[in-house]
């Protein structure tokens, strides 16, 4: 009878952890567009990775562990592009990754939002970023927010006349 309680009670503590497993950034994009003195400049990155948990039954659980690769930059300007890696910029050699870690994951009306810590270069600030997660058929959740950042606060470039302070990102991602 004890066996069969502990087997029991194992069973339940099992099935209630599921929901909240560790999942992995399967698919994405990352977009980001700023204005300049022609007009305004979309680019990308390459797709984030990192792991993410997410259940919108559990948010104490959910978390999001995030990395994007600097050097993954493009704006069709190959000119641009390689000055934007360069120390003037990204300095992709030394800092080849942008990073978020969430501390914590809440429900903002029919959105939800990620605060944590958002690295760029050298400087880590704590941020909250919207999203919305949709569950596909297959059980995983696809995340997209669009959130706006101030390049100057993460010393990406100076202030000058010809490039805008603000870049609006637009993150996508299937967790699985």
């Amino acid at each position: 009878m004890k066996l069969t309680l502990s087997i029991f009670i194992l069973s339940i503590l099992a099935f209630l952890q599921a929901p909240a497993q560790t999942s992995k950034v399967t698919s994405g994009s990352t977009d980001f567009s700023v204005k300049f003195v022609l007009g305004t400049c979309n680019g990308t990155f390459d797709a984030p990775k990192g792991s993410a948990i997410f259940d919108p039954n559990n948010l104490n659980a959910s978390a999001f562990n995030l990395t994007i690769a600097a050097n993954s930059f493009k704006t069709n300007s190959n000119g641009r592009d390689k000055d934007m890696k360069s120390d003037k910029y990204f300095d992709v050699a030394k800092y080849p990754e942008i990073r978020f870690k969430s501390s914590k994951i809440e429900k903002k009306g029919d959105k939800y939002q990620a605060i944590g810590t958002l690295t760029i270069r050298d400087v880590s600030k704590t941020v909250t970023l919207p999203f919305d997660a949709k569950k596909n058929a297959d059980g995983s959740y696809a995340v997209s927010g669009t959130f706006d950042i101030n390049r100057l606060d993460y010393k990406v470039g100076e202030s000058n006349w010809k490039l805008k302070d603000v870049v609006t990102v637009t993150v996508k991602a299937v967790i699985k």
